[in-house]
């Protein structure tokens, strides 16, 4: 999806490398499938005019916008200063100090000249109303049982020993017609081929008879696979040396042009907070071995030329992308930076861009200071491109035609060289949402990765971790489903359901 003036579009600012994004509206519009509602006929009457109504009307639950900076946590006092400063690496300071604050700054000035003083950095939220709270630490839990305590099924534990390592076939969803299934260990790969919605209904309540079953909405021509990723189990043999899969049931010759990955870094105050399942690994390396295993099965090869389906075969074809893009979301802290740098290099990529989110009060203010020690007001997404020659990291080519001899970075230099090579950061200034819930990126990988003369191409792409579908994308995790969930979506036309919070 190209962001021109005649589409829908949740970026509010873009100047060159630097964008201002809404969040809900960004998942909003990843809802979509193609074409998109401007561009369809509207029908008469039936199904078809109630599903496009449904799609029109439906709007993300969010919270309110932040208006003023969090308090400092900085140590206030020389000692603690110093026993703080003492832990950072010199090369990590330098990094944020010199290659991302000034980059920060820079670009929250350019949106901040071309906004007036008194427009928000968001569009207006739907928020949850007084007498229906909305609670985002517990997302995965039924409604009606959230409300009684915290004994509760997380969302992905019951299909995990449901999902199988044979290459099955994805169960098809109707979009006629709502999908029954009792509990959601009946779900494991699951596919809505379709342009339009598919709903899925789970159970009559966790054993409440007396309940409506719980419902998800799943994008048009979205796929997903619920589980939970045999990376976080150490004695697991990786399957570059066996035949097990990296994400359970997802065939090896399942490529893609496009990865994403967020993965839950492990994190003591994270775990501590119980927001979301971290893992104790033995500690980044069997994390890094089983991004870069994903990456290596699952990525696109651009030597190897990708067919269309029968279906796509028209008279005049889509052009096919032959990119291979890789993404990693990471945290503030050096042990994740070179992890996601070292899966992205073992799996033959070069590291090409990284895009800086950071997180603004409503009016244009970082949360925290840019200069914070103990907190940071943005995240960085690595970003790695596969071409069709031999590569090492950093666009350094080896020479010998073998992505799986590339060394680890561990062996080539510091994390400094690498940072200082790369060629290209952007900066997507963004209101933060609800806990864990990242700005969708699909509009501007497409304009930037996926677009040839004006037009997009076709591509394939999958999320790992993700907590909300994409149309047109695979999606992999335990959590898949979190932000698919009809209580996270409210009808603005309905009454009592929720409140709009004006930010625009």
């Amino acid at each position: 999806m190209s962001n021109s003036t005649q589409e829908e579009t949740a970026i509010l600012f873009q100047d060159t490398n630097t964008y201002l994004l809404d969040i809900p509206h960004s998942i909003t519009l990843a809802q979509e499938g193609r074409p998109t509602l401007r561009q369809q006929p509207a029908p008469e009457s039936g199904s078809g005019a109630e599903k496009r109504i449904y799609r029109k009307t439906l709007n993300l639950l969010s919270c309110s916008p932040i208006k003023e900076p969090f308090p400092s946590t900085e140590p206030k006092k020389p000692a603690a200063l110093a026993r703080l400063l003492d832990t950072i690496p010199v090369s990590e300071r330098r990094f944020h100090l010199e290659l991302i604050l000034p980059l920060v700054r820079d670009s929250l000035e350019a949106i901040k000249a071309e906004f007036s003083h008194d427009r928000r950095w968001c569009e207006a939220r739907a928020v949850p109303s007084e007498s229906e709270p909305h609670d985002s630490t517990t997302p995965n839990q039924h409604p009606r049982k959230r409300r009684r305590g915290n004994d509760y099924t997380p969302l992905g534990s019951a299909s995990d020993s449901h999902v199988s390592t044979k290459n099955e076939p994805p169960m098809i969803l109707s979009t006629t017609s709502p999908n029954d299934f009792e509990a959601l260990s009946d779900l494991a790969i699951v596919k809505n081929p379709s342009p339009e919605p598919a709903i899925i209904k789970v159970g009559s309540g966790y054993g409440d008879e007396q309940s409506p079953p719980y419902e998800y909405i799943i994008p048009p021509e979205s796929s997903f696979v619920l589980c939970t990723l045999p990376l976080f189990d150490a004695e697991v043999d990786r399957p570059s040396t066996s035949h097990n899969y990296p994400i359970p049931g997802l065939p090896h010759h399942q490529k893609f042009n496009l990865i994403l990955m967020d993965p839950p870094w492990p994190n003591k105050s994270v775990r501590r907070s119980k927001h979301y399942q971290t893992h104790h690994y033995s500690e980044m390396d069997v994390l890094t071995e089983g991004l870069r295993d994903i990456l290596r099965v699952h990525s696109h090869n651009p030597k190897t030329k990708q067919g269309l389906h029968p279906s796509e075969l028209h008279l005049e074809p889509p052009i096919q992308s032959e990119q291979s893009i890789a993404a990693i979301w990471i945290t503030n802290a050096e042990k994740a930076r070179r992890a996601a740098y070292e899966a992205l290099s073992g799996a033959g990529f070069c590291i090409c861009e990284e895009w800086v989110w950071v997180k603004t009060t409503w009016d244009g203010q970082p949360i925290s200071a840019l200069d914070g020690l103990w907190r940071k007001p943005y995240e960085i997404l690595v970003i790695g491109r596969k071409s069709g020659h031999d590569a090492n990291v950093s666009g350094h080519g080896n020479g010998n035609g073998n992505a799986d001899n590339t060394l680890p970075l561990s062996q080539i230099d510091d994390l400094t060289r690498v940072s200082e090579a790369i060629t290209m950061r952007r900066v997507i200034a963004a209101v933060p949402d609800l806990h864990s819930r990242k700005p969708n990126l699909k509009s501007i990988f497409e304009d930037v990765f996926f677009m040839e003369n004006g037009q997009l191409q076709e591509y394939s792409a999958l999320e790992v971790f993700a907590r909300n579908l994409t149309a047109g994308w695979w999606a992999a995790g335990n959590e898949v489903l979190r932000f698919n969930a009809r209580e996270c979506w409210v009808d603005l036309g309905g009454e009592g359901e929720a409140d709009l919070h004006e930010c625009a």
